[in-house]
């Protein structure tokens, strides 16, 4: 198991970058409040849902997605107790991962349409921004998505958070959760760095 360390990072280091962000115009940040809205708008998911939003979210992504549906039903109700709530254990998620093209970085992007609130997206870029590291050895280990959910939430703590929650929001021209404001800040820095 590969533990990941976290560069010292901040509020304060961050809200430079949240002043300058400038998404409005760019597809993932006008699509994306229509994928939040799906989830939204359905109860309970089940294998529709689920077949036609791991599509969706991989037009997100480079790669095409294959799902592995062998385990669905277990998979299928982590993904209901995350929408309700629910912070997935190590073992679902490494469950969801096989589901999913075998891959953290697609499931944390699903959990995060499916729970805005509660899941972040990971990817390579968030991996190299908060570990300061070119190589992504360790990112598909779903201890360290866990570890970076934790590390998220302590930010969101810090005196600072709400003026910069309010700056990401405005720059973007729409509401989002503490953790995407987090995130989409540090993917954005990670593409001028």
């Amino acid at each position: 198991m590969i533990r990941i360390q976290f560069l010292p990072i901040t509020i304060n280091s961050l809200l430079p970058l949240a002043k300058s962000l400038d998404v409005k115009s760019l597809n993932y940040v006008t699509t994306y409040p229509y994928f939040v809205d799906y989830f939204k708008s359905i109860d309970q998911i089940t294998l529709n849902e689920l077949v036609i939003s791991s599509h969706f979210v991989y037009g997100w992504m480079p790669t095409i997605v294959n799902l592995n549906l062998d385990s669905k039903q277990s998979f299928l109700k982590s993904l209901n107790n995350a929408k309700n709530g629910q912070m997935l254990s190590e073992g679902e998620l490494v469950n969801g991962k096989s589901c999913i093209n075998n891959s953290t970085v697609g499931l944390s992007k699903l959990l995060h349409f499916v729970n805005p609130e509660n899941y972040a997206i990971w990817d390579s870029r968030i991996f190299r921004f908060i570990t300061g590291k070119k190589s992504t050895y360790g990112i598909s280990e779903p201890n360290n998505y866990i570890a970076y959910l934790e590390f998220l939430k302590c930010l969101t703590r810090d005196s600072l958070f709400t003026k910069f929650h309010a700056i990401v929001n405005e720059n973007i021209g729409y509401d989002v959760t503490k953790i995407r404001a987090l995130e989409l800040v540090m993917f954005e820095a990670d593409k001028i760095s």
